[in-house]
């Protein structure tokens, strides 16, 4: 009688996948169902029922996709599902999607694999269509910001445009019109949204946005550093910027300082997320609070409760930063009233 990894072995796929194709419990690509099928037929495989039973039991594994592993704000997203993960006695496993559509697939099925079927997966570059096929297949997959109407009632997302409009409000206030954005140089949702928000903030005052103040570069501290050495070479009229994220705006301190310019008084900084080193920084850094903790276990806590076919309690799917205020915005002095 052949054995499942007889089939595994024709096949050229792991058992893993094979047990999946058998049980059809997640997606798995049609091509690799078709030579899995085949062998099958090749070899005449007959499931083992005992086999099946021992399968279908529920494992307590929840798998975590996260962004990349050295950014602090993955840091935060990863304590919250893992607190929630520890609280209802599940094992946890995490792996890193590094931001490319490539990885963040092998990411899904390396945890699929591992067993893991209720799964929280931040996924920035996954296409819509195959994001879609997964979630078909596996009800306690759980997207994290990122929004998708068909998904709308199991997924967790932030409201990124009411982010950057709130700070040009806060700039706007302070006396600021030529404000800049430094975004990232990924094709990601968070991005189009951000400038979204900035370039309807900047509409509601009337102001206008010139050709070299939206800067994209990676969103890492050497990007933020790069985008201070344009903003000093071809945008001396700026007078404050919005960067993506606050590890973005520690690259700009820093290029600013080695340039011997004042901050904030040469340069007005509002960042993205509130890492703990945004407090951290000189001066300290203005900046949207992201809740990616609150956000994370909130996403736990449905990924668990669908897995265990309950009805999910009463939550928020869409979250909205804040303005948290420090030190890292000067006022223009007798600056004139603007109202959107």
């Amino acid at each position: 009688m052949a054995t499942i990894r007889q089939v595994a072995a024709l096949a050229k796929v792991s058992t893993a996948t094979v047990s999946r194709v058998i049980n059809n419990s997640a997606y798995v690509e049609p091509a690799t169902r078709e030579r899995v099928e085949k062998a099958m037929r090749t070899l005449n495989y007959r499931r083992d029922m005992a086999a099946v039973a021992l399968a279908k039991r529920s494992g307590n594994m929840l798998g975590l996709l996260t962004g990349n592993l050295a950014d602090p704000f993955f840091a935060r997203l990863a304590r919250g599902v893992e607190t929630v993960s520890r609280q209802h006695g599940f094992r946890l496993m995490v792996c890193s999607g590094s931001h490319q559509s490539e990885q963040e697939q092998y990411g899904l099925e390396f945890l699929i694999n591992q067993g893991c079927e209720a799964i929280v997966a931040h996924t920035t570059r996954l296409s819509d269509d195959l994001l879609l096929r997964y979630a078909s297949h596996m009800p306690a997959l759980i997207p994290i910001n990122r929004y998708l109407p068909e998904l709308a009632h199991r997924s967790v997302w932030l409201d990124n445009r009411a982010g950057t409009r709130a700070a040009i409000d806060h700039l706007v206030t302070q006396g600021h019109r030529h404000i800049g954005f430094i975004t990232c140089d990924l094709p990601i949702a968070d991005r189009q949204l951000r400038l979204e928000g900035y370039q309807q903030g900047m509409s509601q005052y009337h102001l206008e946005i010139k050709p070299g103040w939206v800067i994209s570069q990676p969103f890492t501290e050497e990007g933020g550093e790069l985008a201070a050495a344009h903003l000093l070479a071809e945008c001396p009229e700026v007078t404050a910027v919005l960067t993506f994220n606050d590890v973005m705006a520690a690259g700009i301190m820093a290029h600013l300082r080695k340039c011997g310019r004042r901050l904030p008084e040469d340069l007005s900084i509002i960042g993205f997320d509130d890492i703990l080193l945004a407090r951290y920084l000189y001066p300290t850094l203005t900046t949207l609070h992201y809740p990616i903790e609150t956000m994370a276990k909130r996403a736990a806590e449905l990924a668990i409760t669908r897995l265990q076919q309950q009805e999910p309690g009463p939550g928020r799917h869409e979250f909205s930063p804040s303005l948290v205020i420090r030190e890292s915005v000067s006022p223009l002095i007798q600056a004139p009233t603007l109202r959107p």
